[in-house]
């Protein structure tokens, strides 16, 4: 993967930070328990960074069966939108748990399906590597 696939990786891993960041800035807290909530959320999407990349050219080239921007693009699309989902259901106040998240990852993948016309063997690989993803997700919401 070029240099510049690399960086545009980073920035839709940052730009899935700064809705998930949005989103705590925009609930009903207390400034001191915001800030805090930040701080503790910035700490574990930074050390989730740091082996994103490569871990998404893996799942990229699982999915799609070759690393390309536009599979690359497709899967932050579609994990920023289980993202997106998982910060508004957790903002509402209310419970995630990992048969919860599960649910949310197929609703957000049915927004998804027609992009997977082609391969449906590549939309079960998607969904099964975003339901892997449970145990990142729970850790930053706690």
């Amino acid at each position: 993967m070029s240099k510049n696939n690399g960086k545009f990786l980073l920035g839709g891993l940052l730009g899935a930070a700064a809705g998930i960041i949005g989103g705590i800035l925009l609930a009903p807290k207390s400034g001191k328990e915001t800030r805090e909530e930040i701080a503790k959320l910035a700490l574990e999407i930074t050390k989730a960074v740091k082996t994103q990349v490569d871990e998404t050219k893996s799942r990229v080239k699982d999915i799609f069966g070759k690393v390309s921007e536009e599979g690359t693009t497709k899967y932050k699309q579609v994990r920023d939108a289980v993202i997106a989902k998982v910060a508004s259901v957790k903002t509402a106040g209310k419970e995630i748990d990992k048969d919860k998240y599960g649910k949310i990852v197929d609703e957000v993948l049915t927004d998804f399906k027609s992009d997977f016309e082609k391969s449906k063997s590549g939309l079960e690989k998607l969904a099964k590597y975003l339901k892997k993803d449970w145990a990142k997700i729970s850790k930053a919401l706690s």
